[in-house]
């Protein structure tokens, strides 16, 4: 029971829950009757839903479900047995005793805030994997483009240089310098358009994820990053 989690620790995967027949039921070989029943329990037969990848309703969808699997989970647990509960004066002396029937398990839950916490740090991270498909992520790669942009921009602007990164790349490539600084202005300018984009989605995505009053909400605002 206790189990049955909608994600790794806020993970961008929603493993999709199901009640599924875990051994069949008992049956009298000669008149065929039910000798035993069978036994049910929780499963994830699909595959887990990708949050950045899903529609709103999908994503509402699964987590509806999944609250339905940990209520049937629930339901099928045999009968708890009674534990006896018993009462003493300041003196140690019993003056009661009683019966009580222990609460079934209580689903897990995640305080919103740390959902939160974790959703804003898998939103960031994804909007950093999406960088990565457009440009090199390494340390001082940044400022290298800068420098370069920064070049080529200069080189377009008439000025006579020096241009070491422009230079550095033309003997390189085997381009002559105002090819690799049109190419750089080029990808710098395609580049801007394309981070603008991520940025926007990245903030809507936050923004919404603040604005969540539920964990559905929460997943949904992921939603925000799909292609």
């Amino acid at each position: 029971m206790h189990n049955i989690i909608d994600s790794y620790k806020g993970g961008r995967y929603l493993l999709r829950w199901a009640l599924v027949e875990i051994h069949p039921a008992v049956l009298d070989a000669e008149t065929g009757d039910e000798l035993a029943p069978a036994i049910y329990g929780p499963s994830c037969p699909d595959a887990p839903l990708d949050v950045f990848a899903a529609e709103p309703e999908e994503i509402e969808a699964v987590l509806a479900e999944n609250a339905e699997v940990r209520a049937l989970a629930v339901a099928a647990l045999p009968p708890a047995e009674p534990i006896i509960v018993r009462d003493f004066d300041a003196e140690g002396n019993l003056v009661a005793e009683r019966e009580v029937i222990p609460e079934p398990p209580a689903a897990p839950v995640v305080p919103l805030a740390e959902l939160k916490a974790a959703a804003v740090d898998l939103i960031n991270a994804r909007v950093g994997e999406l960088r990565a498909d457009h440009i090199t992520v390494t340390v001082g790669q940044s400022a290298t483009y800068l420098e370069k942009q920064d070049e080529a921009a200069r080189h377009a602007a008439g000025d006579s240089g020096p241009f070491p990164y422009l230079s550095a790349e033309a003997i390189a490539t085997g381009s002559s310098l105002d090819e690799v600084a049109a190419l750089v202005g080029a990808t710098a300018t395609a580049w801007t358009a394309v981070n603008a984009d991520l940025e926007g989605k990245r903030r809507a995505a936050v923004e919404a994820v603040k604005a969540a009053e539920s964990p559905v909400q929460v997943y949904q605002a992921c939603t925000h990053l799909r292609a």
